[in-house]
């Protein structure tokens, strides 16, 4: 670890010119995924995986395969590159939704998934997509099961199942009596249920859709965490409906925010635009199979992400957040003299500012610029003779430290554009 002093610009000279950045050292990755729609050998092949990994993506969803899985040694080739590359898949295998199972009986879908198990079993496979939003007392009953099938024949797999938004508010008929949150708890404890995610992409529209999404991420980050679950949290990167195409900066703030309210994984809608559904457009690759004006952004804000603070973050728990300036979504501001260390963070902008513990205790502070248009100094207000804030680079490997008599008598504070996070290890 490398070990520098602050100084008066913090974003200049703190670290060393000679300094150079780790290498993959093999700890867990913070899990960045998409939606994949496409066929297996509609427009890609396996050297795509090598694109994925580019661009920051670490547990990618592979081509959909048929139930007859023609096509299966390709898709195995597909796995052989993501280890390769370091990366995992979600295998989409049509069948093993769970509307499938309720259609079709547990036996039919039970001998899919052995057999979908036996022929792409993988140190590269993650898991099996199990289906998207289900509602109503019978289909929540059918992702349960499906749930409990996958889990049950293979116990080392993290079957894939996105919910809805606003789960929260699902009446609790459609639970059986139950609210989401104990059903969701119910579901983890008698199969052993790992991780789901959901979507939301209002947060690229307005104002309004931006506080939904506050309110939403504290909602079912809150849920996660009374089952003991993990939450990813599906962002927009392919306009549609009346969501905008994500900005650097927008694209940016989605991977940092969510990350610092307590999301363990994201999923991007989409990676790639399909010949039809003319609507959805400028996602990061083309249908014509061109980068597109987004990919650059796209990655920056995976990779940057990945290189400083994913590996950190899979390492800590998430302990509570607050907002600097004006609160949001039922996260309350920052109370003076609510941590005993910092006692405040002086803003220009609306600030993301949240703690996390690491496994022996030790305390971390991240700081995001809330603002999707407008650069920000953020202040953090301590006692520089008792404490010292350390500002974590590339994962931990380097520490800029604040505080505890250094030279930074003059520092005014973090420096941050429109969306981007820092992270200091609080001493």
């Amino acid at each position: 670890m490398a070990v520098f002093t602050g100084n008066d610009n913090p974003q200049v000279g703190a670290i060393q010119s000679d300094f150079v950045p780790p290498k993959d050292g093999g700890e867990e990755k913070f899990p960045i995924s998409f939606w994949n729609y496409r066929y297996l050998g509609e427009g890609m092949t396996p050297d795509e995986v090598s694109v994925w990994a580019d661009l920051g993506l670490t547990v990618s969803m592979a081509p959909k395969i048929h139930a007859d899985l023609v096509g299966k040694e390709e898709l195995l080739q597909y796995l052989d590159n993501a280890e390769k590359a370091g990366i995992k898949l979600i295998i989409w295998v049509e069948g093993l939704e769970y509307d499938h199972l309720r259609a079709k009986g547990e036996a039919w879908y039970r001998d899919l998934f052995t057999r979908s198990y036996q022929t792409f079993r993988h140190p590269a496979l993650y898991g099996f997509y199990a289906g998207d939003e289900p509602s109503g007392v019978e289909n929540f009953r059918a992702s349960w099961k499906a749930i409990a099938i996958q889990r049950e024949i293979a116990p080392d797999l993290n079957p894939y199942l996105n919910l809805h938004t606003c789960m929260d508010d699902v009446a609790p008929e459609e639970f059986e009596g139950r609210t989401f949150r104990q059903w969701l708890k119910e579901l983890a404890a008698a199969t052993g249920f790992k991780t789901f995610s959901y979507g939301h992409y209002d947060q690229v529209w307005n104002d309004f859709g931006v506080e939904s999404y506050y309110r939403n991420i504290k909602a079912l980050r809150e849920a996660s965490d009374a089952a003991g679950v993990d939450v990813w949290v599906t962002l927009l990167s392919s306009a549609h409906y009346m969501f905008r195409i994500p900005t650097e900066y927008e694209f940016v703030w989605q991977v940092n925010v969510s990350a610092a309210l307590g999301a363990r994984g994201i999923v991007w809608f989409r990676l790639y635009d399909r010949p039809h559904g003319p609507n959805y457009h400028g996602s990061p690759i083309d249908e014509y199979g061109n980068k597109a004006p987004t990919y650059i952004p796209f990655l920056h804000a995976n990779r940057r992400f990945q290189d400083h603070y994913g590996k950190l973050l899979m390492k800590l728990k998430f302990r509570e957040a607050f907002f600097a300036k004006e609160n949001h979504g039922g996260f309350e501001t920052l109370p003076f003299g609510y941590h005993p260390v910092v006692k405040t963070v002086r803003a220009t902008e609306e600030a993301v500012i949240s703690f996390f513990n690491d496994k022996d205790g030790g305390e971390y502070m991240v700081m995001v610029n809330a603002s999707m248009d407008t650069p920000g100094v953020f202040r953090p207000e301590f006692d520089r003779e008792a404490h010292s804030l350390k500002e974590v680079m590339f994962n931990g490997a380097a520490l800029v430290t604040y505080g505890l008599g250094t030279s930074e008598a003059h520092w005014d504070g973090a420096w941050l554009y429109p969306g981007q996070m820092i992270i200091y290890k609080i001493d």
